[in-house]
Formats: C-alpha cells, structure tokens, sequence
C-alpha cells in the first residue's frame, strides 16, 4: 500500500501544553488578585493621567521544556486507537491503545512489543511529528539535530514458529 504525505505539524508535549496553561493561569490570577482601584503595579505606582513612564510589563516565560524523556502524540486518522511515545533521548518508540475484551465491562490497554527497528536510534535529540493525512495511522520519529526522519507504525509481523503478532516497526532513517 501506498500512502501519501503531506506537510506535518509538530505535536506539543504535554510538559509545553501545561507549561504555557500555568503560565496564563498565572496572570489571569495577578489581575484577579489586584485590590479594586489600585493598579497592577501596586502601591506607588503611577496612574494612568501621570507624566511618567510605568515601568515595561516584563515578556511572559517561555514555557518550560518536557521534564520527561518522552513525548507523546497520536495519528491523524479517526480510525486509529493508538497512541505513539518517543524517547526524546534515545528515539526508541512504542504505541499503546485501548481495547475492551468481549463480554468485559471494563477495557484494557493492549501495548505492542517493539521490532528492533524501533529501538533506540543514533544519537540525537527526538521528537515525534504526524501528518495530516486523514488516514495515516504512523508518526514520524524526527532527529532534530541532523534532520534525519523515520515512519513509525503498527505492523503485523511474523511470529516463530508461525502466525503473525502485531509490534511498532519503523523505516530506515533517511534525510
């Protein structure tokens, strides 16, 4: 099969989507905790009719980068239960899903073994990255320090012995 790519956004990792989250959460507290008829400034600083100058609104941090060592994201495709980790450190990538046995209230969820394909790469700094292809259910593994990428995905396998077993496989690496 073959399939299509088109341009790719990057995902966002948890660490940076709650650290820019803290962040607004922050100032929307400062204003709220401001007393009613002083400025934000506190006390001695200029009103708004005064000739000086308030001091400059200092720029808000940058969020903070992922405490982790991994980053996480999912397919485009509606169809795929999958999620996909990213060893920032190493490349080495997994994928998990959720699956509810017949008959059980309750589901579970099902993580595949890793080809060796999927181990860790050279060394690097890794990110994940998907495209917006309706219905790709890989990622991109992505070595940000020389550009180098690979497909990730989920893959029946040959098993010893016969039969398949489904793992994360990936492409060879390429520029």
């Amino acid at each position: 099969m073959m399939t299509t790519f088109r341009p790719t956004l990057p995902i966002l990792s948890l660490a940076a989507m709650l650290g820019a989250g803290l962040v607004l959460g922050a100032a929307g507290m400062a204003q709220a905790q401001t007393p009613a008829g002083q400025s934000e400034g506190g006390p001695g600083t200029p009103s708004a009719g005064s000739s000086s100058t308030p001091p400059a609104t200092p720029a808000p941090p940058a969020p903070a980068p992922a405490s982790g060592p991994f980053v996480f994201g999912s397919p485009p495709s509606a169809q795929a239960n999958r999620i996909y980790s990213v060893n920032v450190r190493t490349g080495e990538v997994s994928a998990c899903q959720f699956e509810r046995p017949e008959g059980s209230v309750i589901g579970v969820t099902k993580c595949f073994p890793r080809d060796a394909s999927a181990g860790p790469g050279a060394a690097g700094t890794y990110d994940m990255v998907t495209t917006r292809y309706s219905g790709e259910t890989g990622i991109f593994r992505v070595n940000v320090q020389s550009g180098e990428m690979s497909v990730c995905y989920v893959r029946d396998m040959p098993k010893e012995g016969g039969g398949v077993e489904p793992a994360v496989v990936c492409t060879g690496a390429a520029r």
